[in-house]
């Protein structure tokens, strides 16, 4: 049978031993991850991310504030991300309070991107409608042209979001898939404290 994640004492054990061992076996993005947001309306939307960051704060990834997302995380400053490897059968779900991080680390991040990736993340608008492909081309280039030989700045509308960890749960699959009853492990936060629970599958 699989070992008891009961026995982590804290969520960032558990994801940095499954991230550390990820990493080893999936080549391509194994931190990518879903996050999920409410709309205005109350309609659920998922889309994929790739975490940058993790610590005692939180996850952290980098996106468009402007954007769909951007705008519904910060509507009710709350959001949820899913990470999950199929290779080692555990998920890892996060819940909890969204915010902005420090600009300068935004500036730092920025600047190590790909010259094309910070071309991109300057003039697009995201989650807006475009009226062909070859207005997007035509703006990169006008763009990438315009800022020849000169560092490009950060845009005021593309950071860092962190996602502050209320809940996490980590899901952990048993060697015996028939019986169904996986390991769910619960870390809530409650009065500053965090509070350890083993859930039914």
């Amino acid at each position: 049978m699989s070992n008891d994640i009961s026995n982590y004492n804290n969520w960032l054990d558990a994801w940095n031993d499954f991230y550390e061992k990820e990493k080893e076996l999936v080549e391509l993005d194994p931190n990518a991850a879903l996050v999920s947001s409410v709309d205005a309306e109350g309609n659920p939307n998922a889309r994929v991310i790739l975490i940058k960051d993790v610590s005692n704060k939180g996850f952290v990834f980098y996106t468009n504030y402007q954007s769909q997302k951007g705008k519904e995380l910060f509507h009710n400053n709350k959001g949820h991300l899913t990470w999950y490897s199929r290779t080692q059968g555990v998920s890892i779900r996060i819940q909890g309070e969204v915010q902005k991080i420090d600009a300068s680390i935004s500036d730092n991040y920025f600047a190590s991107r790909d010259r094309n990736a910070q071309i991109s993340a300057s003039i697009s608008k995201q989650s807006e409608t475009v009226e062909s492909r070859e207005v997007l081309d035509v703006e990169f280039k006008k763009f990438a042209d315009d800022y020849e030989g000169k560092e490009i700045p950060r845009p005021d509308h593309w950071g860092g979001i962190v996602i502050q960890p209320e809940k996490v749960e980590v899901w952990k699959s048993r060697d015996d898939y028939k019986t169904r009853l996986h390991d769910r492990i619960v870390f809530t936060l409650s009065n500053d404290q965090w509070i350890k629970s083993r859930l039914y599958p």
